[in-house]
């Protein structure tokens, strides 16, 4: 498998991802992807930004993550174990259909390693309370839970950080 900077080539698949995504989401009861939350543009914007990287599986889009310092503005009212610059991922999404491969894990390691080679050993993220999916694979992958937020859903988010030294 290779991750690589993600392209505007890459939001067709991308796209195909999340739509495949939010329809379990949408059968487990979770909300937290939906029919307008993410949207290509979301996904245009972080290429734009140099803040998307795409996984290639047996040649084909897999999955992607957002590698970047940019925190909800919610992020201030959490519970961290440090209060210093952090590196965050979003928007991880890995095809379901060749989920168990490892490739969420692998995209999380590789935004470990960014944050790491840029100087920066803390990393910060966020899932729904009601994705028991991403939050058994956050605390698969080292990452704490370390408290609860509230945006614009019925339900609380959960914070989960990572020190990286």
């Amino acid at each position: 498998m290779e991750i690589r900077k993600g392209t505007k080539d890459d939001l067709t698949e991308i796209m195909k991802i999340v739509q495949k995504t939010v329809s379990i989401m949408e059968s487990e009861g979770n909300d937290q992807w939906n029919r307008t939350y993410p949207r290509e543009q979301d996904f245009l914007s972080d290429v734009e930004a140099g803040s998307l990287y795409t996984a290639i599986y047996e040649g084909n889009v897999a999955g992607s993550i957002t590698v970047d310092q940019i925190q909800a503005e919610e992020y201030k009212n959490a519970s961290w174990r440090k209060d210093e610059p952090c590196f965050v991922f979003h928007r991880l999404a890995v095809d379901p259909e060749i989920r168990g491969e490892g490739i969420a894990s692998r995209l999380i390691e590789f935004a470990e390693k960014h944050a790491v080679k840029n100087g920066i050993p803390y990393m910060r993220t966020d899932t729904y309370s009601l994705n028991k999916k991403a939050q058994k694979l956050f605390e698969k992958n080292g990452y704490v839970k370390t408290g609860t937020i509230w945006m614009d859903r019925d339900n609380p988010f959960y914070c989960y950080d990572k020190l990286l030294d």
